[in-house]
């Protein structure tokens, strides 16, 4: 067996059963964590989906359709990520208030930055494939 205490639990509570509160606790962050990377995987899914439509429009459609319609899937993708970016973190913490502990397997700033990257990158391959498009 591990030295290493479980996931919101000290060493002093390794020999007594969690208690029903603590449980409910980490099921709701477990819950929160899961609803966090659906919210994740859907919106950087919409944001590239700008890219992809056109590609599919490619040249059947002019330039002043296919701009805003990809920009407005970038628009709708980022702010689903940023909305559950901010519920996850504000659940966090409610939860890590109440239990007295921090749960979090992955911080959520770590969580941050890497989707601020990503963001980043898809738009920066969006913008790209925008220029090569219409040249």
């Amino acid at each position: 067996m591990s030295d290493q205490p479980e996931i919101g639990r000290s060493n002093a509570d390794q020999d007594t059963p969690p208690s029903t509160t603590d449980l409910a606790q980490q099921r709701t962050f477990l819950a929160a964590e899961r609803t966090l990377f659906a919210v994740l995987r859907t919106g950087l899914a919409i944001a590239a989906g700008g890219s992809v439509i056109i590609a599919l429009l490619g040249d059947q459609w002019p330039s002043w359709v296919q701009v805003p319609l990809a920009g407005a899937f970038l628009v709708v993708g980022y702010s689903l990520v940023l909305h559950g970016l901010g519920r996850y973190r504000g659940i966090a913490k409610n939860v890590e208030r109440q239990a007295g502990e921090r749960l979090e397997i992955i911080p959520a700033r770590s969580m941050t930055v890497v989707t601020y990257i990503l963001e980043a990158a898809i738009t920066v391959v969006v913008i790209l494939f925008l220029f090569s498009a219409f040249e």
